[in-house]
């Protein structure tokens, strides 16, 4: 056979395999640590921004719930009222009114699927005409039971819904 030859160099110090191989155990607590300090220092930001997050989703939600409830009344060229009895509801001319079904959106009971974690007040209960204003406007205020923050929803006589 031509040409090859191993030649070790004395030169060198042989390779030696270490025994060892991944990260020490300080290198680990080090890192265990420096996540804990991270997470510790990030967590009650990211649980404020979390509450807040679920009230807005909730203002929002009410919102598009307002809106369907001024379609409805357009739509059925009748008043809508959306009350806030034992759930939230659409009902026809006024809160004592007959109540709406929505397929998709109401449940059995008609009552309007609404977010979990959040409850919804009102000072007066929005009544929207056959041409989409408010004959009675109102002012709904949805409440994240575990840290009060609170986000109102207006509902203006013109039928404009608004959330601050």
């Amino acid at each position: 056979m031509v040409g090859l030859s191993w030649r070790i160099d004395p030169a060198k110090p042989p390779l030696r395999r270490s025994w060892q191989s991944g990260y020490s155990f300080v290198e680990l607590v080090i890192t265990v640590g420096m996540i804990l300090v991270v997470t510790t220092w990030a967590m009650p930001s990211f649980i404020s921004y979390y509450q807040t997050a679920r009230v807005r989703a909730g203002a929002q939600e009410l919102s598009a719930i307002l809106n369907q409830g001024r379609q409805l009344a357009i739509k059925a060229n009748s008043p809508v009222a959306v009350c806030i009895t034992t759930g939230l509801r659409f009902r026809q001319n006024n809160c004592s009114g007959t109540a709406i079904a929505v397929t998709g959106l109401t449940n059995a009971s008609n009552d309007v699927k609404v977010s979990p974690g959040v409850t919804l007040t009102t000072t007066a209960q929005a009544v929207f005409s056959s041409l989409g204003n408010a004959t009675t406007a109102g002012t709904y205020t949805v409440t994240d039971p575990v840290s009060n923050r609170t986000l109102t929803v207006t509902v203006a006589a013109s039928g404009r819904i608004t959330i601050p």
